[in-house]
């Protein structure tokens, strides 16, 4: 029977090498002062060895762990998967690695965390608006940063990077005023969040100023099939909007497949529907739907860049970055003359 491998150490680096084990841990924290030729001679007993830095170890020493947490609840929306990984990969180019924070439902149906101390991350990026205060709290009493990324908890105090929702807003009201609609519909979700104000401002603010009429803003569920029945309720009044547009994609596809399958809608003809967040779906075949698309590479780029920045230089300042948004013009909606 084969006798179980032992774990080899710093001890017997230092040794291999000939130098004390805290010059080997030194070796192993970037930045640390030690002579190129002490690190090459740590390097190839390491390499003899076989050795692997604990991290967690290493976080002792240094006080950090380079790991930054990552909070997405809802990561079974299409676009978060792609989001993780943009922010991984970003995050690694800095020299951290990303651990994904669990997450449940607390008395409030809002997502909370566990102590977030518990993880020893060095910072953490949150992208989602459904959860409550406690986490910003937490992270602001531990002195752990904090960046929102593309959502925003209303009444928390932390970075954030966010889109341009009101100029998207504006963009689909515009769009709607060019083809000549005259009533138009804001289809919203049922959490209230600062981005989606923001979205619902632009787009109604412009939609009277350029049509003289009020957009209706109607609440829905987030969630495609418990959307339905309030979809269904908004197309069977007697008088049905010329245009929805929607929060997100899901609401988006939602009211296609209503309008089309239920009430014998022809889209744009009949009523015109644009989304938000162009997520894979939008291109499908069956939907072409028009859309927003986010610059999720950029976002995830600047969410790294803030809270790496605000770990390293213990900067306490808030940023508060807005990037643009591009619109996709597919088939559901009327071309522009």
């Amino acid at each position: 029977m084969n006798s179980p491998k032992q774990t080899v150490t710093s001890k017997d680096v230092a040794k291999l090498a000939g130098v004390s084990q805290s010059t080997v841990s030194r070796v192993f924290i970037s930045g640390s002062s030690v002579s190129e030729k002490t690190k090459q001679k740590v390097f190839e007993a390491a390499k003899a060895l076989n050795y692997r830095p604990n991290a967690f170890a290493r976080s002792l020493t240094t006080n950090e762990s380079k790991l930054i947490g990552l909070v997405f609840p809802d990561a079974d929306y299409p676009i978060h998967m792609k989001t993780l990984q943009l922010i991984s990969t970003e995050l690694q180019k800095q020299g951290y690695s990303a651990v994904l924070i669990p997450w449940q439902i607390d008395d409030n149906d809002n997502h909370s965390i566990p102590n977030i101390f518990q993880y020893r991350v060095d910072g953490v990026i949150a992208a989602s608006a459904t959860f409550n205060k406690s986490l910003y709290e937490e992270c602001e009493e531990f002195n752990i940063p904090i960046v929102q990324y593309a959502r925003v908890v209303k009444d928390t105090k932390s970075s954030h990077v966010v889109s341009d929702n009101y100029a998207a807003g504006q963009l689909a009201a515009q769009h709607f005023h060019h083809v000549g609609t005259k009533s138009a519909v804001y289809l919203t979700g049922n959490v209230p969040t600062y981005t989606n104000g923001e979205r619902e401002a632009g787009f109604c603010s412009e939609f009277e100023e350029l049509t003289g009429k009020q957009a209706r803003v109607i609440e829905a569920d987030y969630d495609y099939l418990d959307s339905l029945d309030t979809i269904r309720a908004l197309f069977s009044e007697s008088t049905q909007p010329q245009a929805i547009f929607c929060a997100t994609d899901n609401l988006a596809m939602a009211v296609m497949d209503i309008a089309r399958l239920e009430f014998n809608l022809r889209i744009p003809e009949d009523i015109q529907v644009i989304g938000f967040d162009d997520i894979p779906q939008a291109q499908w075949l069956n939907y072409q739907l028009t859309t927003f698309k986010q610059d999720f590479k950029r976002l995830a780029r600047e969410s790294v860049k803030i809270v790496v920045n605000q770990i390293q230089e213990r900067n306490t300042s808030l940023v508060k970055l807005m990037i643009p948004v591009q619109f996709i013009e597919r088939n559901t909606t009327q071309k522009i003359k």
